[in-house]
């Protein structure tokens, strides 16, 4: 799902429609908003009375609730549907759709070619050289599939998902589910007709079973004919329900509050074989689940659905079981918005609208029987495009397209570059005279160098050698000299007159380097002259000019 979504979750099972609002806020379940209404059980097997119903009322509380969300998450329960935990050997990812398919066609009660089905793995087991896995397969008649379909389409909505109640239990306690970690945990959602039992094992379900049995038997065995000493009475259904609901199931006689004229011993002794019944088909569920797998004993219940709402029936389920028995509080484990309509009584019936905020949560992303070519039309529509024939024919058309592109895009360069050798010609003859000048100029400048250039030099030589002629000692000879517009090379010879030679010829370089006209004086060779009579040294020294 995107990061934000509204989506309705939606349960209409039995003659109730029950809607809650969703938004997923970066995977946060938000309720925003909810609605719940009941149709006339007489309903309940008139058809297609009955999803005519249902269609407007869901598009009145829709439009009463201000409910924004177009795409709705069905819940789905009950005969409706088929739900079972399959272990197979693995197989390769493309083969194990149809392991699925084949295995399931050995259990459903309708043909396989007449099936939605959907699933996803549980664990994985290891035994001998084989390796199996668990899969929890769910699967529906193709006919409920087109009836939800149409119903929801009447109200005004897009069928977005069909989800089944142990993915949406889980959901709805996943929080709770993992404050209990390393706890073997069952989720019992009771209905008015049936209860869901799963069992849940390191945050995975490993147990599934629907019982048929549920809110309506506890109504029913309560309803009847009881004999008072001020007579007979009789107990309808509907009294019954509304006994139920009010003061809940009559476990301890002394505590339960008095009824009218009714003998709550006898009420007792009537509603305690459904209850009774109840506890053993649980009882009996999870001693088959300890058979099957070898597990220890469920550590707590998470009881839910209308049947949890019933008071002292968690009582005596915990008593009897011998398991603790809870109903969390949904709302903690799922943020609200602040502004939610009727919060308090929300709080009060959210276990009835458990499975539609569930439905909402989980959103089909785990089990979602919708049929392939709806659910996954994108994904199919990509796999038709990529067969042999469409892939060859589009690839032959993007050739096409490409060497067009190329084609039309030379062409346009072809007349761009006829255009510029069209200008090419016309502008050479001013280029090539332009050429002329600049050479004619360049010539010209190199002349203006040269002489500058010759009038520097000029201009030098006279301050170099003047320079010289100040600071060359009287003891000081000097046979050549040769200079460049940067150095200047002197050769000589330096005698003992009134001081040694060798520091005559000393002072003279250290006279050459103090000066301004040069610099870097080097004396590159000094050696003994002996033809003079006093003592002597021929010398050769190189500075640069500085000026």
């Amino acid at each position: 799902m995107p990061k934000s979504r509204s989506i309705l979750g939606i349960d209409l099972r039995v003659t109730s429609v029950k809607i809650v609002e969703i938004e997923k806020d970066k995977g946060r379940p938000i309720i925003k908003n909810w609605g719940l209404a009941d149709l006339a059980y007489s309903l309940l097997n008139k058809h297609p009375d009955k999803e005519d119903a249902q269609a407007d009322t869901i598009r009145k509380l829709v439009q009463e609730k201000k409910m924004k969300a177009k795409e709705a998450a069905v819940a789905l329960g009950g005969s409706e549907v088929f739900v079972k935990i399959f272990n197979l050997s693995e197989v390769a990812r493309g083969e194990m759709h149809e392991a699925v398919k084949w295995k399931l066609a050995e259990e459903l009660p309708y043909p396989i070619e007449e099936a939605v089905f959907d699933y996803y793995p549980l664990s994985t087991t290891v035994g001998g050289a084989e390796q199996k896995a668990d899969y929890l397969v769910a699967s529906v008649n193709k006919n409920t599939y087109e009836n939800y379909d149409r119903l929801i389409k009447r109200a005004g909505l897009k069928l977005a998902a069909m989800v089944i109640l142990p993915d949406v239990l889980h959901e709805v306690f996943e929080v709770e589910i993992l404050k209990n970690k390393g706890k073997i945990i069952s989720l019992i959602y009771m209905g008015k007709n049936t209860t869901n039992i799963s069992i849940l094992k390191d945050n995975k379900i490993v147990f599934e079973r629907e019982l048929n049995i549920g809110g309506e038997n506890i109504t029913l065995a309560m309803s009847g004919v009881l004999v008072s000493p001020d007579g007979r009475i009789e107990i309808s259904p509907d009294d019954a329900e509304k006994i139920k609901l009010e003061h809940g199931v009559p476990i301890d006689v002394a505590t339960y509050p008095r009824v009218a004229d009714i003998p709550i011993t006898q009420l007792q002794a009537m509603v305690r074989p459904a209850l009774e019944r109840m506890q053993d088909e649980i009882m009996r569920s999870f001693e088959y689940y300890k058979g099957q797998t070898g597990e220890a004993a469920v550590d707590k219940i998470l009881l839910t659905g209308g049947g949890s709402i019933t008071k002292n029936l968690v009582k005596f389920l915990s008593d009897g079981l011998g398991i603790p028995v809870e109903t969390p509080k949904i709302l903690e484990g799922i943020e609200g918005s602040v502004d939610i309509e009727d919060r308090e009584l929300l709080e009060e019936i959210i276990p009835r609208l458990s499975a539609a905020v569930g439905a909402g949560i989980a959103g089909g992303e785990k089990i979602n029987l919708m049929p392939d070519e709806i659910k996954h039309r994108w994904e199919l529509a990509a796999q038709e495009l990529l067969k042999p024939q469409y892939v060859i024919l589009t690839y032959t058309i993007f050739l096409f397209l490409f060497y067009m592109i190329f084609f039309v895009h030379a062409l346009i360069l072809d007349g761009v570059l006829s255009n510029i050798n069209r200008k090419l010609k016309e502008y050479k003859p001013k280029i090539e005279a332009l050429g002329l000048i600049e050479k004619t100029a360049k010539a010209h400048e190199r002349k203006r160098l040269a002489l500058q250039l010759h009038e520097e030099e000029r201009t030098k030589i006279p301050l170099v050698f003047r320079e010289i002629s100040h600071l060359v000692p009287r003891s000081v000879i000097l046979r050549n000299i040769n200079m460049t517009p940067s150095e200047i090379h002197v050769w000589g010879t330096a005698f003992e007159v009134g001081d040694t030679a060798e520091n005559v010829l000393s002072k003279f370089v250290l006279s050459l380097s103090s000066s301004k006209y040069f610099g870097e004086v080097k004396l590159l060779q000094a050696s003994k002259n002996v033809e003079f009579v006093q003592d002597a040294f021929d010398f050769e020294i190189v500075a640069k000019i500085k000026i």
